[in-house]
């Protein structure tokens, strides 16, 4: 069994037996190394999972900060990430976002700085952009802007690019599978804006845009901008249609594809990078999700509202750009054409197809113990409806102490709070960029399913997460 250690233990035990010298020679070697206490036998793994851990099990000579950061990757690496907006970057892409891009300020845009020593970051943002487009755009109808920071102020860019104050919104309802920033009940922008929303209706399959009410609504409300996307909708979108429907109401179109960009990207999903009537004007997505790249977010306009795009994010509400993020946002780009890999060394669209045939699996594993599954999966999430008698906070959080990791979600015409809805979001994104196959994707719905309906132990699940996540692959 291992023994936990400190520098004053060494110390102690040591004195009598060497010089000083040879004591610090030896302290000093065993600082570098992580000593910690063998696992815990299974039977209490549960009533403490501690990510591998324990409090001593630190490097010594770590600030704190580092010590929590240490501790944090080791919480990632012994868990098991089900969380649909999460996913891990490669190394390089961690490197860039860590690197010198960081010390330089570039307000303006390439060609028109306000500060100087900017050559190379003209260069940075100029080839950023165009892989962008690359990976995106086959119209050659779109520009980008990849200065935007993160997702939401990203919805925002376009909100103040085109709405004029009393303008409303159409966007998903919230319940339904709808994000924050596209304007609800609660919303701050509904200082300036006002907003109604469409809704879901029952299908064969689960779920479906209710097309019928789509249409009443943008007769009823003129909207002056109509939202395509979602945070929690596991079925896919035919932007074309649901484009040319909202602009012959006269309304233009905002596709937030954060979600589902890599399965966009990859052609397995429609996309909305389209000409004439049936492509969205604005397109947002952010980077972390399926792009497997930085926390980030890319902003594409038809080109004839690129100016206007362009002036509202500078000099209208921006700063200078994070330099860091872009050149991260590239290397995740370079890692989509195949200029570079992940280190798996697994092509994007084949990760993106075993994304999806994972959440098939894991939504498969989930119905085999009789968890209701709201709709049969098309993307890389699926969405459950936990029993009446489950408090979805409560079972997260059982989920955590045995060591996978998910969110409470609301489905579709919930009658539950916000905090304490209905529903989990599962995503297999992350898991998949660390190898999980199908059959322990099955596996782990399984497991998850039947912690829920109380047919296993904690204990045997926390034993389950340990040994699929020591198997996984871990690249940091």
């Amino acid at each position: 069994m291992g023994v936990i250690v400190n520098q004053d233990q060494i110390g102690n035990y040591l004195v009598f037996l060497f010089s000083p010298s040879v004591i610090l020679n030896l302290i000093q070697g065993l600082e570098q190394k992580i000593i910690s206490l063998d696992p815990v036998p299974e039977a209490s793994v549960a009533a403490d999972f501690r990510y591998g851990m324990t409090e001593e099990c630190i490097i010594t000579n770590m600030n704190y900060l580092e010590q929590l950061t240490h501790k944090e990757s080791e919480r990632q690496k012994n868990t098991l990430n089900l969380i649909a907006s999460e996913n891990y970057p490669s190394p390089k892409t961690l490197q860039l976002l860590g690197s010198v891009w960081n010390d330089k300020y570039a307000e303006g845009y390439p060609g028109k700085r306000y500060y100087a020593g900017n050559v190379f970051s003209d260069e940075l943002e100029e080839f950023v952009g165009k892989k962008a487009l690359e990976v995106f755009d086959s119209t050659g109808e779109y520009g980008v802007n990849v200065q935007v920071l993160s997702g939401s102020p990203a919805n925002a860019m376009v909100y103040f690019t085109v709405l004029e104050p009393g303008d409303t919104v159409l966007s998903l309802n919230l319940a339904s599978g709808g994000h924050l920033s596209h304007l609800h009940a609660t919303s701050s922008y509904l200082k300036f804006f006002k907003y109604t929303n469409y809704s879901l209706m029952s299908k064969k399959h689960g779920l479906a845009i209710d097309e019928v009410d789509f249409k009443n609504k943008l007769k009823e409300t003129k909207p002056r901008l109509v939202i395509l996307g979602f945070s929690s909708y596991p079925r896919k979108y035919e932007f074309a249609k649901l484009c040319k429907l909202a602009h012959e109401a006269g309304a233009l179109v905002l596709a937030d594809i954060s979600h589902i960009a890599g399965l966009v990207v990859t052609d397995l999903h429609d996309s909305p990078f389209k000409s004439n009537g049936e492509g969205a004007d604005f397109v947002v997505t952010t980077t972390h999700k399926t792009l497997r790249g930085p926390r980030s977010a890319l902003i594409f306009a038809k080109n004839e509202y690129m100016s206007a795009l362009n002036k509202t994010i500078f000099p209208g509400t921006s700063g200078g750009p994070h330099l860091n993020q872009i050149a991260a946002v590239g290397q995740s780009l370079l890692e989509i054409t195949g200029e570079d890999v992940y280190p798996d060394k697994i092509d994007f669209k084949q990760y993106m197809q075993n994304v999806l045939q994972n959440t098939s699996s894991l939504e498969t594993g989930l119905i085999e113990v009789d968890q209701e599954v709201v709709a049969a999966t098309q993307n890389h999430l699926c969405l459950v409806k936990l029993p009446e008698k489950c408090d979805s906070l409560d079972v997260q959080t059982l989920l955590e102490k045995v060591g996978i990791i998910t969110n409470r979600n609301a489905v579709p015409n919930d009658d539950r709070s916000p905090w304490r809805p209905s529903g989990l979001r599962l995503g297999m994104a992350a898991l998949t960029s660390r190898g999980i196959l199908p059959e322990q994707a099955r596996e782990l719905g399984v497991a998850v399913g039947s912690l829920i309906s109380g047919d296993t132990t904690e204990g045997a699940v926390a034993g389950f997460t340990k040994d699929m996540s020591s198997q996984l692959k871990w690249y940091f």
